[in-house]
């Protein structure tokens, strides 16, 4: 495809303030990749459509949905994950197709570490999960053939195991959202106007204001992410949740010399009991610098406000020590770092539901660095609840009635995810 790319979307244009008192089919709270997918969908529906974004620009680097790049995989443990996988992968595609420019980057995935239990899952089970539905792997049941297909590698514990899915990418976010934003010409985009739900009857209209007016609307999306509860509080329903502040570093690298993959490392756990899980990017073009995180963070709050955005020089200095001993030809000083924040709910896994009580209103947040790569499903996902107050997928796993999600439930450890 890339010989045949033209030229990728500009980021959207953002509307004019309606006057206040306008009327809506859907009015989406919220501005990051679900948020402006749900935007597309209701449009491609028919649906006049206002979106509110706290901040001031879509995906902002301030929320969840910021930055250039993140992973998609369907190397997963559960089956139905999986399969959800496969089918945003489809999406994706037909996107691609229609537009005539590359979103994800086609590579291959290397998942590799110890073969035990991990937070984010065993390698093992997922190697079974792949074979049973019969998804293309390839199983590695000791470093050396990773070593030999990958020289990037410098070297790796001698019980260490690996999984490789070649039908993985990167997914060129800027290029995703302007994307979802031009197929959305029946959507008033608007920035800086942190929204609040200030008329909730169930059934609708439910009403929303912000900086710019109070508008009405008989579809509600609430796509919060860090913000959750405080978009709640209205509904008087509160979520688990915790937000996790996660350090990124830009790491430069022999990008001449080696070529570099896209990686996750299964680490065991460090002498503090906490696991060692890495990822990296392979360089975007033309930049000889990987994008390398801990799937771990000290910083962990309770309201976005207490978020610092200043990158922790502790896992700056674990990602340093890591590289060092596990790439050929990488730096261990970052040339620069980035945060970016993870919603955790209670067990780690996402939220995508009706809100109880409420029909017309449906909600994704707990993203956990999970979400990203379910995008334009989740999109159509969250524009049929809010609308039929059903979907034609499975999305019980991800119910928002599932024991310890609400506030108040007993709180149960929350997983890390895979950006």
């Amino acid at each position: 495809m890339a010989s045949t790319l033209i030229s990728k979307p500009q980021p959207p244009k953002l509307g004019t303030p309606p006057a206040s008192g306008a009327s809506f089919d859907v009015i989406i709270i919220g501005g990051g990749t679900m948020a402006v997918a749900a935007a597309y969908q209701a449009s491609a529906r028919g649906l006049n459509t206002l979106l509110l974004e706290q901040f001031s620009t879509i995906c902002s680097d301030r929320a969840s949905s910021g930055g250039t790049s993140r992973m998609f995989r369907i190397m997963y443990a559960p089956a139905h994950m999986v399969q959800l996988a496969e089918i945003a992968l489809a999406m994706w595609r037909e996107i691609e197709v229609q537009q005539g420019y590359e979103i994800l980057r086609t590579q291959p995935l290397v998942f590799y570490g110890a073969a035990e239990q991990s937070v984010e899952g065993n390698i093992g089970q997922m190697k079974e999960v792949l074979a049973q539905l019969g998804v293309p792997h390839t199983w590695y049941p000791d470093p050396s053939g990773l070593l030999q297909q990958y020289p990037a590698f410098q070297t790796m514990p001698s019980d260490y195991i690996g999984l490789v899915q070649a039908n993985s990418a990167v997914i060129e976010v800027p290029a995703s959202y302007a994307t979802f934003a031009v197929w959305a010409p029946g959507c008033t985009f608007l920035s800086n106007q942190p929204a609040t739900v200030t008329g909730s009857s169930p059934g609708g209209p439910y009403q929303v204001t912000c900086p710019a007016g109070t508008y009405s609307a008989t579809h509600l999306i609430l796509c919060p992410g860090a913000w959750t509860n405080s978009v709640l509080a209205p509904f008087n329903f509160q979520l688990n949740l915790k937000i996790w502040q996660m350090t990124i570093g830009y790491f430069q690298a022999a990008v001449g010399q080696y070529q570099y993959p896209l990686w996750y490392e299964f680490g065991p756990p460090g002498p503090n009991g906490q696991q060692q899980l890495f990822y990296g990017f392979p360089p975007e073009e033309g930049s000889s610098l990987l994008k390398i995180s801990a799937d771990f963070t000290n910083n962990i709050y309770t309201d976005p406000s207490q978020c610092t955005y200043q990158p922790d020089p502790q896992i700056l200095a674990s990602l340093g020590k890591f590289v060092q001993q596990r790439f050929n030809g990488v730096l261990p000083i970052p040339m620069t770092s980035s945060t970016c924040l993870y919603t955790m709910s209670a067990d780690g896994e996402m939220i995508l539901d009706n809100l109880p009580g409420y029909q017309n209103v449906s909600i994704f947040t707990g993203g956990s660095g999970r979400g990203f790569k379910f995008t334009p499903l989740f999109g159509r996902i969250l524009v049929d609840l809010a609308t039929k107050g059903k979907t034609y997928y499975d999305i019980s796993p991800f119910s928002i009635n599932r024991h310890g999600i609400r506030a108040g439930d007993p709180p149960r450890r929350a997983r890390a995810g895979v950006v």
